[in-house]
């Protein structure tokens, strides 16, 4: 449940909020939030699903793989997600707000009628 509240709200309102500051596409970069949470997430369920297998090939691992092992790297995934986001959301910060600065005043006219002496 904890994991759908990151997913869908705190997470999109989070990018959509930094995005705003800096004049960047608030879907955007929400999705591309979404997608490396989950994306991160899969990589380390697949990354251990494959290291388990061999072990249990190699090793001879007990199979199905226990409860506290998928727990702990469930843990271990919303963590990871957590971080991905985060740095994400740094990049984001690095990129600098759009700022609109004053114009310079125009310069000076040097060959005005007043500096001829004609």
């Amino acid at each position: 449940m904890l994991e759908l509240y990151f997913l869908f709200y705190r997470v999109p309102k989070m990018m959509t909020r930094l995005a705003r500051e800096r004049g960047r596409s608030a879907f955007k970069w929400s999705l591309l939030g979404i997608g490396v949470w989950i994306g991160t997430e899969f990589v380390i369920v697949l990354g251990f699903n494959i290291l388990y297998g061999l072990g249990a090939a190699i090793l001879d691992w007990p199979l199905p793989v226990p409860a506290g092992a998928r727990f702990g790297v469930y843990i271990l995934a919303l963590i990871a997600a957590l971080g991905s986001v985060t740095l994400l959301s740094r990049r984001l910060t690095r990129v600098p707000k759009d700022v609109e600065f004053p114009s310079p005043p125009p310069p000076p006219d040097f060959h005005s009628e007043l500096n001829h002496g004609s």
